[in-house]
């Protein structure tokens, strides 16, 4: 269900004394930002990268797990604020499992923006190019924050594209590739950004949600493209690139209005 609830923060006001809830800030620049001032998802998407490098060196687990995979990634935007703002954010781990973990970071502007994020990382490991496990002690220190049960990997959106699905033009660059010499994480949430520009309606539905599933990497030598389809309030978009093997799904991608919580 793609409208189910983010899992909650963590109670104890004590965990961020050694950085198991790691709070840091960051400054709202022009570029994270919508003419209207409304903060965009890829602006977003940067934060929470750049936070999460942050945290693991703060807790002193950068150099052994400093490899990691977005397998799924959600962004509730509740409210915006106005530029320039000064963002506070908390990050925390939600979930854990032996090999990966739900992470959530919230924002809070003191301008009014109000983000909650949550997403699926997996650990991996370079030599071999599968997941690995997280140490005993990364899962102990990490794990007090996180809720109960065990984590699994469970779908939320449907890689096949719909067959009346509209093509809009999108184009790689060379600066959207990273280190790893794939396509960054940021750059989905910019195709889901760019997709959404054509229903102005649907981006100032708030609380809006924005979910980006990555199901297979992408290269600067990959000519995507790039598509959508609207079913009412929802936005179904697909990144899929054409191999000589057939067309694989990339990335599924949505936008949909959050419904208010039952009371």
């Amino acid at each position: 269900m793609i409208g189910q609830p983010l899992s909650p923060p963590p109670s104890d006001p004590a965990l961020r004394s050694d950085h198991t809830v790691f709070r840091t800030e960051r400054t709202v620049r022009a570029d994270a930002v919508r003419p209207d001032n409304g903060i965009k998802f890829d602006g977003v998407a940067r934060y929470l990268q750049d936070t999460g490098q942050d945290h693991l060196v703060a807790a002193g687990f950068y150099d052994s797990h400093n490899a990691w995979i977005a397998r799924r990634t959600v962004i509730d935007i509740h409210a915006n604020g106005s530029w320039p703002e000064r963002l506070t954010l908390e990050r925390w781990a939600s979930r854990m499992g032996s090999r990966w973990c739900d992470v959530r970071i919230d924002l809070r502007g003191e301008a009014g923006t109000r983000v909650e994020t949550e997403a699926f990382w997996i650990c991996f490991n370079t030599e071999t190019g599968t997941p690995t496990r997280m140490s005993d002690e990364f899962v102990a220190r990490f794990g007090v924050a996180a809720g109960p049960g065990v984590l699994r990997w469970k779908r939320l959106l449907d890689p096949t594209p719909h067959p009346d699905a509209e093509e809009v033009p999108f184009v790689l660059r060379s600066t959207d590739v990273d280190f790893f010499d794939h396509v960054n994480n940021a750059v989905y949430w910019t195709a889901l950004e760019h997709a959404l520009s054509g229903y102005p309606d649907l981006r100032d539905m708030l609380p809006l949600r924005g979910i980006v599933e990555h199901d297979s990497p992408l290269t600067l030598a990959d000519a995507p493209r790039l598509l959508r389809r609207r079913d009412g309030d929802t936005l179904f978009v697909w990144l899929v690139q054409d191999d000589p093997g057939g067309t694989r799904t990339a990335a599924p991608m949505c936008v949909t209005p959050l419904l208010p919580a039952a009371s």
